[in-house]
């Protein structure tokens, strides 16, 4: 079988000069841009050659000549609505369209003294200092040719910042909507967020990602989201982030996250992947203070022809660290999900105590899952635990419900509900928690009946 075209190498250095033409910019973020240009060039595109990506067929992707996204215009009913329906409790919103900040579809409300919220480019002129101390200082995602593609060609994103001891009550939510016009060239977006708290600081994000609908599938309608989000936690400081991955089935979703967490402080994780044609995530999480806590959970529903991927290494750099990372997946269809879990401990990280599972469930004979949960411990006195599972729904489960006088399609239906939404349940924001949850009786509830 011929292999499909690559396209040409020098495609991505092209735009990033294009970009560079268009904006004068600090010496700083040049700097940025060329270093991860360059490192991008070194790595190349990824292959199944390599062992993070054996399992990943980028063949497709690496045929496709993404183009920059142009701003395109938007309704606002096409964009989902708030989470928070409740306007008393409702949070600031930031909205992006194909990688730009779009201030009428945003909602910004009054804001705690020295709290910050607001649009990575608009914020260069006014607080060009404290993102050159921060942009691309968390811990880096080592052979990430994406992570570098990032740093070369980022356009906008959203900078929080919530000075010593601040506690923002309402959720910040921040709204990616990344999709070509009908019949329209290949587009690429590259959004970059950037989370500071200080010591003692808390806050709640919500970060959402939506596109093509999945009726769309001509390849001229593709779409490449590229984010990368950076966290900086100081000491006692607490984030509660949750990633949504809503695109279209022609999205190509290749995402990074990086985390820092500094003493006593803590970060709670929540991903959903639930739709897309190749979604992968990489995150590199360091526990860089003593008594650092991070925990991950992780859901990725995938249906026919879909990729869900996960790639993280959490590291305990410092002892008393306390980690937990729980992933899940849901497969129909010819659907593969990935999994890739590293926990490091280092050699003075003594009293770590870090767990990982990944649980996967398949609804199809055709459905593939691929776990690689790892351990590398150099410290003598930690707990670590890690484990995997894969297999189809339980037939005494089934059997049981059965039994009780209910049909096959809703005792199944029951049966997926309840293994994916354990992992819903663990999220503390009610209103995000309730509309996942409708989320899943949508997916997987037959028309007109609910648990």
């Amino acid at each position: 079988m011929a292999e499909l075209a690559v396209v040409d190498d020098r495609h991505y250095q092209r735009q990033l000069q294009a970009l560079c033409a268009e904006r004068a910019e600090p010496a700083f973020l040049s700097a940025l841009r060329e270093a991860g240009m360059a490192r991008f060039e070194q790595l190349g595109l990824p292959t199944r050659r390599q062992e993070s990506w054996r399992f990943t067929d980028m063949s497709g992707f690496a045929a496709i000549a993404f183009e920059r996204a142009s701003p395109a215009p938007i309704a606002a009913d096409q964009i989902p609505a708030p989470f928070e329906t409740d306007p008393a409790t409702q949070g600031p919103r930031l909205v992006f369209i194909n990688g730009r900040f779009n201030a009428a579809l945003s909602r910004q409300i009054e804001l705690p003294a020295g709290v910050l919220i607001d649009s990575l480019a608009q914020a260069q002129s006014e607080h060009g200092a404290l993102l050159e101390q921060y942009l691309g200082r968390s811990p880096e995602l080592t052979g990430n040719t994406f992570s570098a593609l990032n740093d070369a060609l980022f356009e906008d994103g959203a900078l929080i910042y919530i000075p010593r001891g601040k506690q923002l009550e309402q959720p910040i939510e921040l709204v990616f909507w990344s999709a070509p016009q009908s019949g329209a060239a290949p587009v690429a977006v590259y959004p970059r967020n950037l989370i500071l708290l200080e010591a003692g600081a808390q806050a709640t994000v919500v970060e959402s990602y939506h596109g093509a609908s999945a009726g769309d599938t001509a390849e001229a309608g593709a779409c490449f989201c590229c984010p990368q989000t950076e966290c900086a936690l100081a000491q006692d400081a607490v984030l509660h982030y949750h990633k949504l991955q809503q695109e279209g089935q022609v999205t190509y979703h290749l995402g990074a996250l990086r985390l820092q967490l500094a003493a006593n402080s803590q970060a709670d994780l929540h991903l959903l992947s639930a739709s897309g044609k190749l979604n992968r995530t990489d995150i590199h999480a360091r526990l860089d203070g003593p008594g650092a806590d991070c925990s991950i959970d992780g859901l990725t529903l995938l249906q026919d022809g879909e990729l869900g991927d996960y790639h993280l290494c959490v590291e305990h750099a410092q002892p008393l660290g306390n980690s937990r990372q729980s992933f899940k997946s849901v497969l129909d269809g010819k659907s593969r999900a990935v999994f890739d879990g590293l926990i490091k401990v280092v050699k003075d990280a003594q009293k770590t105590d870090a767990s990982q599972t990944c649980r996967n469930l398949l609804l199809s004979k055709r459905a593939v899952a691929n776990a690689n949960p790892r351990l590398e411990i150099l410290a003598d006195d930690v707990k670590c635990a890690h484990g995997s599972t894969v297999g189809y729904l339980d037939p005494d489960a089934l059997f049981y419900l059965r039994a009780r006088g209910i049909n096959e399609a809703e005792a199944r239906a029951m049966l997926v509900y309840s293994f994916a939404n354990e992992q819903i349940e663990r999220i503390k924001l009610a209103p995000l928690r309730e509309r996942l949850e409708r989320l899943l009786h949508t997916r997987f509830y037959p028309e007109g009946k609910s648990s």
